[in-house]
């Protein structure tokens, strides 16, 4: 290991490892193997009977692994003061056992907070050769403890060993330990070599060691590995509340998946009701809802165990923090730097979720306290870096991300981020300063953007300043990638973010015409007001309340930029998923798909929707100063609306309901699945509910149980052979497995169970398809574009039937019907405007022209299409305008030809005969056997 100066080949390691037999940890004399088996089963009270017997019962060696062992259980159950008592107890009988019961009884004492004692423990046996489990917890001890200079030694006798061959490359466990050891070293590489050649020999077999390098990875941003160390980890021990709490916060990580993270640690709490890091998630969970009474209540229950718990602690400061208690959040930190001078993970746990609330400001205050207090944390300097890039000051955070670079060549974030800046935005990229805005393009879109992104902004700035009486901070920095990776890498620092723009309080990025089909207006006007509700709020403003504030504005600037996500939501209102406007946070964090997330953006504009025909739109803006005051959401609503909020919700949910009357007579899917643990409990509970059944079968299916969900969705039928959702699962079972005779006749039954709607109506639809009956195929997309008129999918299969027909009526009309549903699609919009100057409907296709810029920017024809609107309805300089748009949208040589004779014409038409000569001269140097580059004229 380079940094700790282990001398071995790691290569040698791993060949010698390959060869080994995997061993187990602490294994078990035969009088205890039936207690080593009930744990593995985690059936834990029947393994502390037999552990029992066997203390009071054997003697010497057995006698001290069996109290080993107990100490062992009670510390996993959460009885830190026995498991104390038990070691101690096991220490007194021989040095073998003194040795093994050391690391337990400083942990127990740890985990009641008496550091000190703990650490007098441990050093009891450091000095013995074979007491490394000691060591390592001393070193550990001593770092939290603001010791990390005085941890090194401790530390390194377990490297030490390594490098003298003490510990050999078939000792899975020494492999493990010398892994943490690293990890605590801050020598990432080092220790997961040191893991991966543990795993080799028996390691994977070993929870701690899973759980160890679980930990390592998502030190190191890589969820998707350490999910896969968790679940060989679950396979070994499915009740250990260690793995389930390592769990949820893998399923944080991976997917933000807060039911299944809170059932985690329901199940961890179960089994270790005492658990310091089960607390702390479930405060966690409850801070991102900004649920500050839930996320008190868990940090309390926690530091009721243990008062000195660092963890605990940082995030009871997160909790005053977002409360606005300034001076209880500094008299926590006094605390939390008292215990710990050097505890820099303080700033980062109350930095996430600051960042949750926008508060970047104060993240950037924070780092810069962390890298103080702890110059050797590289993610302190790293956090800093992509805190003040994300503020502006580029320069700045390069330093701080050079500094975390120098520090630790293993933060994958630090590193693509750099990249970003020193390979890409270097070279291909290009900043415009200006104001109100200054202006990011990729160099090869400049041309093009320039003429529109800057136009479209100032219509937006001098629309929200009017609106909203309010100036924010300038300039505005607007950042558009040509690339995915880019502007992931620019956001977050990890490649694929999957989204399209996200805003920083006065900077905002977004992906560029160039990397991706998207509606580029929308998503620019959209987060620009996000500018306005952050920065007028002082970063105070509920995440529920500014997106759906965002979405409010694009829907009142253009038809087509509304959401369709009505059967989402109605879904989600019976299903009693939508929550009280002042837990509304709830929407975006309690989701279990990507759809779930757009259906909450979609909620939060239908209740500012409501809000401002209700209210009016002042009223609605009068809000946001009231946050940045520092009130809550429920004094916010009073004070600005005059109702309650028990009010809000019951007026929203009267508005809301006939609006989506038209879902409650058809069946609409509701396919969610709850985590697996909680559906199998409600399935007992209630065994003739078949939609608790079927509820059971989808958390089956995703978890991969295909046999008994299939199974359980079997016994839904039989409980209730007409439950809509249950026949619904297999009519798409048998679309899977090509039977189209077996989905007719289950979408027969369902209609006749009166079960009808626009799903079934669209999956008769591609059974016609299937078919090739065109004219049943049209009767049942009829019928689903009646039942449901907000959807885009009918109208596409109208669209694409009329045109196989060569109906040019009937493409017309599914065209016109579905570009104000699809914003997104190219071709939608390239198709209609074509058709539209085809027969000669200029203001309409003016009018449609206008939409595609937004779409569909750098298509040439596009804008040749726009322009022939243009000057057909008497406007000939923006006509002009739009031609040399398509000049600079680099069309192809016959095309710049034919753009040019219509530019001639064009200024032909304003009298400037001068320009109509030069764009024919252009035009037939575009018609030479070696054309230039098209170049714009003026407008």
């Amino acid at each position: 290991m380079r940094s700790h100066s282990i001398r071995r080949s790691l290569a040698a390691v791993l060949v010698a490892a390959a060869c080994a037999a995997p061993a187990l940890a602490h294994a078990a004399p035969p009088s205890l193997a039936r207690a080593e088996a009930l744990l593995a089963q985690g059936d834990y009270a029947g393994a502390e009977k037999e552990l029992a017997a066997r203390a009071r019962e054997g003697g010497g060696a057995d006698r001290a692994a069996a109290l080993l062992a107990k100490a062992r259980l009670e510390l996993l159950t959460g009885r830190y003061d026995d498991a104390a008592r038990t070691a101690k107890a096991a220490a007194a009988l021989g040095k073998e056992a003194r040795i093994a019961a050391a690391p337990l009884r400083a942990e127990a004492l740890a985990r009641r907070g008496k550091m000190a004692e703990a650490i007098a423990a441990a050093r009891e046996v450091e000095r013995e050769d074979e007491a490394r489990r000691a060591r390592l917890l001393l070193g550990e001890l001593l770092i939290r403890s603001g010791k990390r200079g005085e941890a090194r030694a401790p530390l390194m006798t377990l490297i030490d060993d390594y490098n003298d061959d003490t510990i050999t490359a078939e000792d899975a466990e020494g492999l493990s330990l010398v892994g943490r050891a690293a990890h605590l070293l801050r020598s990432a590489r080092d220790a997961n070599d040191a893991f991966n050649a543990a795993e080799r020999v028996g390691g994977k077999q070993r929870v701690e060691t899973l759980l160890w390098r679980a930990e390592l990875f998502l030190d190191k941003y890589d969820p998707g590995h350490a999910g896969q160390v968790v679940k060989e980890a679950l396979k070994l021990a499915p009740k250990d509340p260690r793995v389930r709490v390592a769990m949820a916060r893998v399923k944080l990580e991976n997917a933000m998946d807060f039911g299944g993270a809170d059932s985690e640690i329901a199940e961890a709490l179960a089994v270790n009701p005492n658990l310091a890091e089960a607390y702390f998630v479930r405060a966690g969970l409850a801070l991102r809802d900004m649920d500050i009474a839930a996320a008190d209540a868990a940090l309390d229950r926690g530091l009721k165990v243990n008062p000195s718990d660092l963890e605990l602690l940082s995030m009871k400061a997160a909790a005053r923090f977002l409360a606005d208690d300034a001076a209880g959040f500094e008299a926590i930190k006094a605390k939390v730097l008292g215990l710990n001078p050097e505890f820099s993970r303080f700033f980062q746990i109350v930095g996430e979720y600051a960042e949750w609330e926008h508060r970047y400001d104060d993240i950037v205050e924070m780092m810069a306290e962390a890298t103080r207090v702890d110059p050797g944390d590289a993610k302190a300097h790293a956090t800093l870096g992509l805190n003040l890039i994300r503020a502006g000051d580029e320069k700045g955070g390069l330093a701080a991300l050079q500094k975390a670079w120098d520090r630790d060549r293993f933060n994958v974030r630090v590193f693509n981020t750099l990249n970003l800046y020193e390979k890409d935005i270097a070279t291909q990229y290009v900043t415009v300063e200006g104001q109100p805005f200054r202006v990011r393009y990729h160099k090869q879109e400049r041309p093009i953007l320039e003429r529109y992104v800057p136009r479209m902004l100032e219509e937006a700035w001098g629309s929200m300043v009017k609106r909203y009486g309010f100036t924010p901070k300038v300039p505005v920095s607007i950042e558009l990638y040509a690339s995915t990776e880019n502007f992931s890498v620019r956001t977050s620092g990890l490649p694929n973010v999957g989204i399209q723009g996200v805003c920083f309080g006065q900077t905002l990025a977004a992906l560029s015409p160039a990397a991706a089909e998207f509606n580029w207006g929308n998503v620019l006007w959209h987060e620009l007001a996000h500018v306005f509700a952050i920065q007028l709020s002082k970063n105070h403003v509920p995440r529920w309340f500014t997106e759906g504030l965002s979405e409010y504005e694009t829907i009142v600037r253009r038809p087509e930029w509304h959401r369709e996500e009505d059967p989402a939501l109605f879904a989600a209102l019976k299903g009693g998923r939508i929550p009280a406007v002042e837990g509304f946070n709830r929407a975006f964090t309690h989701v279990d798909s990507v759809a779930d997330v757009t259906m909450a953006y979609f909620a939060a504009s239908q209740i500012v929707v409501f809000m401002v025909e209700e209210f009016g739109f002042p009223k609605v803006v009068s809000m946001l100063p009231r946050w940045a005051a520092g009130k809550r959401t429920p004094e916010v609503v009073k004070e600005s609306l005059g109702v309650g909020t028990e009010e809000l919700d019951r007026r929203f949910r009267a508005w809301l309901t006939p609006r989506l009357q038209r879902y409650e007579k058809q069946y609409v899917p509701d396919l969610h699945a709850p985590p697996l643990d909680e559906a199998r409990k409600a399935a007992a509970r209630a065994p003739t509910d078949a939609k608790r059944l079927v509820e059971l079968s989808l958390a089956l299916f995703e978890d991969g149980q295909r046999q008994e969900g299939e199974a359980v969705l079997a016994e839904a039928l039989r409980v209730d052979p007409k439950q809509p959702d249950a026949n619904y699962l297999k009519v798409r079972a048998a679309f899977a497995e090509k039977k189209p005779d077996e989905a007719a006749r289950l979408l027969s039954k369902m209609i006749a169970d009166g079960h009808d709607g626009y799903v079934v109506r669209m999956k008769l639809a591609d059974l016609a398809g299937m078919k090739k009956d065109a004219a049943r195929m049209k009767a049942h997309l009829e019928a689903a574009a009646r039942l449901d008129p907000t959807q885009a999918e009918p109208l596409q299969g109208l669209y694409d039937l009329a045109r196989k027909q060569k109906d040019a009526a009937g493409e017309l009309s599914a065209l016109r019907r579905l570009a104000l549903l699809d914003q997104h699609d190219r071709r939608v919009w390239g198709r209609l405007l074509r058709l539209l100057v085809e027969r000669g409907a200029w203001e309409e296709a003016r009018k449609v022209g206008e939409s595609a810029i937004f779409v569909d920017v750098a298509n040439p024809e596009i804008h040749r299409l726009y322009a022939r609107a243009l000057a057909r309805t008497g406007r000939h300089v923006s006509a002009i305008y739009e031609l040399n748009s398509a000049l600079l949208s680099r069309p192809k040589p016959e095309e710049a030809a034919a753009i040019y004779g219509e530019l001639a014409k064009a200024y032909a038409k304003l009298k400037r005969d001068d320009y109509a000569k030069q764009a024919l001269e252009y035009q037939k140097a575009m018609r030479g056997t070696s054309p230039p580059a098209p170049r714009a004229m003026p407008d």
